[in-house]
């Protein structure tokens, strides 16, 4: 007999395997999480967060709570398995468990970290349901990191058990041929002595096979009295259950399926079901022959897990041959969205089945006679089909879709209007997507751009300012492109420089800049900007930063009040937005460290009071692209959620309040990694029940995502478009861009810039461009440039002088669109490079559309009467009347 079939030689081959699992997990966690200062793609944790946790919130929670789980967790789970594994287990069947295994751990390590995380925030203003789901969705999303990073792992196990299993078999075959050799010479001494010896090994032999033959016993009793198969039948009630997580999670990874989420559900379930089963009696079972009943239930939760990752395989090519792969390297990131949903709906399953095939294992032992027959098997089947029938049809008719609540006084202010600029809403339509309205029910895009010039940075030169003065010039070159929005960036910072008191002079100087945008016919978005969280995060001189990573200098945003970073580092990874002592500032923000997040929500009730009865304002961005925090999923999705819902009560109870007020739309972002890869986790549908929410990302695809800087494409321009569609579905909310740019020098962006464009018209869609000017010494700004570049309006830095913008740029901007249009616009063509408009649409009501260039436009449709032209400053405005469906051609 080998070694490694008897109990001595599995106990040192499962130490081998155990040990080995926890010696790469510890490299792994290092090293990913030293050359990943993201802390995204490194299993939790980054070098840079520390080791101990100073403080509630620290992100070295992961060090002490995560890590130790996932490491020893996985590495018990690996002993356990090589010990109960069958004599002479293959190392595949080694590899196979522990890649398994470490992926359900994963997800349980996460899982109790996060739970960690929000009992350290508090459940105030959570909302069970979508906190829930979106809990799910981020543990599986972890889960899938370790179906990455897990063969790895597995692979350098199931090596080291193969070895293990050389070696024993070596020293087994030089221990026979030693007995062999001295077989001869000492025959008439054993044959002597034998007998005396011969009883005692004897007793020693039968002792050691009985305690074999019981412990075979024990295993074959637990592997009869276990019969997992029938639980597999719960994994479509595990599927339902992930697909209403992940759809609300990651809504923009996916398109619609026919049949919705009930074809889903069956074609997973089902799928995961017969994958389930194969797993377990062809793969998992053979290699438990030694294995008591918790080894197989672990066993049997691993195989769930597994599962439900293959049951999601033919759900993720039945929508891309429905919807389409996305294209670049999109589908990289759909597949893992798919894994994650899998890895969830196999936990899901698990949480039911393994405590219900335990039960019935120990009812077959105690109770033999009531597991015979027919009526037992199907009292044994009858429970996880009937919970996964219901489950799979009420996920397609029962999931809680997004508030709506009905449009009433509070919410509209029919019939005031500023300059032609009347109170903005979110219309909505049976069978359509919502858009953005005004009072009159006509749809309204809103085109402009980004004005920075109220931001209060921080300056890196105190030689060169760092915005330009904001002037009426300003509003009313922007009125000569069509522009009939601006996105006007504000600082926390100036609007509340002491805790508690408000700045009047500045917000003074921000009705000044509605006024003047109203004066030529230009809504304002009022929005709360950041760029690092403040200008009070930069390192101190001589700060040091280990490789890829800089000292960070702070940009704009919290007062220095509340900046709360705790001392983490200042050191940006692969840019500025990644500092520990950012994410650390988020965190505090999320957490409401010391009312920190309750006082960012006194201020939008403050500005709210103060523009609360104004038509010339289209609505407020609650904060610009937020940092994900120190838990990405957790903080950037659950507490930014709760963050945003703080500051949306704040608002409206501030309108509620002045006569004459109304609820104003209200605008929100997810956090900055959608800027930067396309794509990200939101905060969960159903955070806020406000029928005035618009979904606003930012669309950067193809220019300043992080993929751009590795040379390569995961979201192109126009998948950056669907992604953003299918999320703002998912809330029930209009979509609106509030940044969109930044595709490099203007000789090499052109076709990018058109390609954007002719993108939204083809969406009927909205978007304000950043940004109108920069100053030379804008942060963000090479300090080494000799242009302003980035801006519509350009200038020579450091002398400021003006500087002709690219043609095809001012062309193509200030193109011909619909102001606003009766009821829906069905189809919008505007050619970028010429005068020529087409639409088409369906509504009662009044047209307005912007027309650039000097001479009369000619226009024609149907549908239309009182069709008139007045000229304006760069163009002309076209008015018509509408009575149903009509179109316009305008060349």
């Amino acid at each position: 007999m080998l070694l490694a079939d008897d109990q001595r030689g599995g106990r040192r081959l499962a130490r081998i395997a155990s040990l080995t699992t926890a010696v790469v997990l510890v490299v792994l966690c290092a090293t990913l999480g030293y050359a990943d200062g993201t802390g995204l793609f490194a299993p939790e944790n980054w070098l840079d967060a520390g080791f101990v946790p100073g403080n509630a919130t620290s992100p070295a929670w992961a060090t002490v709570v995560f890590l130790p789980l996932l490491i020893g967790g996985g590495a018990v789970a690996v002993h356990r398995l090589v010990r109960a594994a069958a004599p002479g287990a293959r190392a595949r069947w080694v590899f196979g468990a522990v890649w398994s295994s470490l992926i359900l751990v994963a997800f349980l390590a996460k899982l109790a970290y996060s739970v960690l995380l929000l009992a350290i925030a508090g459940p105030s203003g959570l909302h069970i349901f979508p906190t829930v789901g979106a809990l799910l969705a981020e543990c599986g999303l972890t889960g899938a990191k370790y179906a990455v990073f897990g063969p790895l792992v597995a692979g350098l196990t199931a090596s080291a058990y193969r070895i293990g299993v050389w070696r024993l078999g070596r020293k087994a075959g030089e221990g026979d041929r030693a007995g062999e050799v001295g077989e001869g010479a000492e025959g008439r001494k054993a044959e002597e002595g034998g007998k005396a010896e011969t009883g005692g090994k004897a007793v020693e032999a039968a002792e050691a096979g009985e305690r074999g033959r019981r412990t075979e016993r024990a295993a074959g009793a637990s592997r009869a009295a276990l019969d997992p198969v029938a639980g597999f039948a719960w994994l479509p009630a595990g599927a339902a259950v992930a697909l209403q997580a992940g759809t609300d999670a990651f809504a923009w990874a996916a398109g619609p399926i026919p049949g919705g989420r009930v074809v889903a559900t069956l074609v997973t379930g089902v799928a995961a079901v017969f994958a389930g089963v194969a797993l377990w009696r062809r793969v998992v079972a053979p290699g438990l022959t030694r294995a008591r009943t918790g080894v197989t239930l672990w066993s049997l939760a691993t195989t769930l897990t597994a599962a439900g990752v293959l049951g999601f395989a033919p759900l993720w090519i039945l929508d891309g041959c429905l919807n389409g792969f996305g294209g670049a390297l999109f589908p990289v990131a759909s597949v893992l969205v798919r894994v994650a949903e899998g890895v969830t709906a196999g936990v899901c399953a698990g949480v039911v089945c393994v405590p219900w095939v335990a039960e019935l294992a120990w009812r077959r032992r105690t109770e033999p006679s009531a597991e015979r027959g027919g009526l037992a098997w199907a009292v044994r089947w009858a429970p996880p089909v009937a919970v996964a029938a219901v489950l799979a049809l009420a996920a397609g008719t029962l999931a809680p879709g997004p508030a709506v609540a009905p449009v009433g006084a509070q919410t509209q202010a029919a019939g005031r209007d500023r300059n032609e600029l009347l109170p903005l809403s979110v219309l909505r339509r049976d069978g359509q997507d919502p858009v953005i309205g005004d009072s009159e029910g006509r749809q309204v895009l809103l085109r402009g751009v980004n004005v920075n010039q109220l931001i209060d940075y921080g300056q890196p030169d105190p030689a060169k300012a760092t915005v330009w003065p904001l002037e009426d010039s300003d509003y009313a070159r922007m009125e000569r492109y069509g522009f009939d929005v601006q996105r006007l960036a504000l600082s926390w910072s100036a609007l509340e420089p002491e805790r508690g008191v408000f700045d009047e002079a500045y917000l003074a100087r921000v009705r000044t800049a509605v006024d003047q945008a109203a004066d030529h016919g230009i809504h304002t978005v009022l929005d709360i900007h950041q760029d690092t969280f403040s200008k009070y995060v930069g390192a101190a001189p001589g700060t040091r930063c280990r490789a890829n990573a800089s000292p960070e200098f702070g940009n704009d945003g919290a007062p220095k009040w509340a900046t709360l970073t705790d001392g983490a580092k200042a050191c940006g990874f692969l840019g500025r937005d990644l500092a520990p002592n950012v994410q650390q500032a988020f965190t505090n923000l999320y957490n409401d460290t010391d009312g920190i997040g309750a006082e960012f929500a006194r201020t939008w009730g403050r500005l709210a009071k103060t523009f609360a009865d104004d038509p010339a304002v289209a609505g407020y961005d609650l904060l610009n692209e937020p940092g994900p925090g120190d838990a990405p999923g957790v903080t950037s999705s659950i507490l930014l959620g709760r963050l945003y819902q703080q500051a949306i009560t704040s608002i409206r109870a501030a309108e509620s309040k002045v006569a004459g007020g109304f609820h104003h739309l209200v605008f929100f972002e997810p956090s900055i990694l959608w800027s930067g890869l396309g794509f990200d986790t939101t905060p969960p549908v159903g955070f806020a029940d406000d029928p005035q929410l618009v979904f606003s990302p930012h669309l950067y695809s193809e220019s300043i995502t992080m993929d751009q800087g590795l040379g390569v494409t995961l979201t192109s321009i126009e998948q950056g478009y669907t992604t953003a569609e299918r999320t703002a579905r998912a809330y029930g909310a209009p979509l609106w861009s509030g940044e969109w740019g930044w595709f490099g020098e203007p000789g090499d962006f052109r076709s990018r810039f058109e390609r954007f464009l002719e993108r939204q018209n083809t969406e009927v869609l909205g978007s304000a461009i950043w940004v109108w000017k920069k100053a030379c010494g804008d942060p963000q700004n090479d300090p080494e440039a000799t242009t302003s570049g980035g801006g519509v309006v350009l200038y020579t830095c450091p002398d400021g002088k003006p500087l002709p913008s690219p043609a095809f740029e001012t062309t193509a901007l200030s193109q011909a669109y619909p102001r606003s249009a009766p009821g829906r616009l069905s189809s919008l063509r505007s050619s970028l490079t010429e005068r020529d408009l087409r639409l088409a649409g369906s509504g009662k009501g009044t047209l307005d559309v912007w027309v650039p260039g000097q001479g009369r436009p000619e226009a024609k449709g149907g549908g239309l009467t009182g069709i008139r032209l007045v000229e304006r400053p760069g163009g002309w405005r076209l008015t018509a009347h509408t009575s149903g469906r009509y179109t316009l051609h305008v060349a």
